[in-house]
């Protein structure tokens, strides 16, 4: 690593190839690991309201929760996506239904 210096102080730095990628695989592996987080805080608050509203009992929320990304992954292989374009896809799709949760957002905030 070389790095980039002014006045003393230290503003930048380049880095070799070797170093710009074990840096992209550190990245990558901290992004994995706080999706996977957010991702469990979301199925649990999603779980907890389906039962607290719907009354969902464990059985219900283990086959809501097992088939919810079953039909997910289905649902990207149809049209040929990535994982990361599901959000958008599920939003599209909700608006073809008539449903736009951008709005409904906005109107929750307000």
């Amino acid at each position: 690593m070389y790095m980039k210096k002014a006045g003393g102080k230290v503003y930048g730095a380049h880095l070799t190839a070797a170093e710009k990628k074990a840096m992209d695989i550190e990245i990558r592996r901290q992004l994995a690991e706080y999706d996977l987080k957010h991702a469990n805080e979301l199925d649990a608050m999603i779980l907890w309201h389906l039962h607290e509203e719907f009354g969902f009992g464990p059985k219900r929320l283990k086959q809501f929760y097992d088939t919810f990304a079953v039909r997910l992954d289905e649902l990207i292989k149809h049209y040929e996506m990535t994982d990361s374009d599901m959000v958008w896809l599920c939003t599209y799709k909700l608006k073809q239904y008539g449903i736009d949760i951008e709005e409904w957002n906005k109107q929750r905030r307000d």
